[in-house]
């Protein structure tokens, strides 16, 4: 368990509000949080600070959460990182097409603040066995 405490997250989610409610509990968790409001920011978080999971929201300005995959395929920065969407998203032609990009998990944002602190915990902890 102590790979996830002070892992690295990028958090990119155009919601204002939903983004500072998820990034604020995953801080208090014990994980360092940088938050993108639109798909290129969180490109370039990634770049710079290689983190080791993105949460990812599928439709967001600039870039949606597909276009930063396709961005990030060949880039040393995105070597290890687990990518899950965070997603009203229900249909299977958008997820299939997720994980055909490398997307490690799809939520539902339906899912509550512990819900997000057990998931995030479990796939961290996955990444580091």
């Amino acid at each position: 368990m102590g790979y996830a405490v002070g892992a690295i997250i990028v958090l990119a989610e155009d919601e204002p509000d939903l983004r500072a409610l998820y990034a604020e509990y995953l801080r208090r968790c014990g994980y360092i949080v940088w938050e993108a409001a639109d798909g290129a920011e969180a490109t370039a978080l990634i770049r710079e600070h290689r983190p080791d999971l993105l949460l990812l929201d599928h439709w967001m300005p600039v870039l949606n959460g597909l276009e930063v995959l396709e961005q990030l395929r060949d880039s040393r920065e995105a070597i290890g990182l687990k990518v899950v969407m965070l997603t009203h998203q229900r249909d299977a032609e958008t997820r299939l097409e997720g994980f055909a990009l490398g997307v490690a998990a799809y939520w539902t944002k339906d899912l509550s603040l512990a819900e997000l602190g057990t998931k995030v915990q479990i796939l961290l902890d996955s990444a580091s066995t």
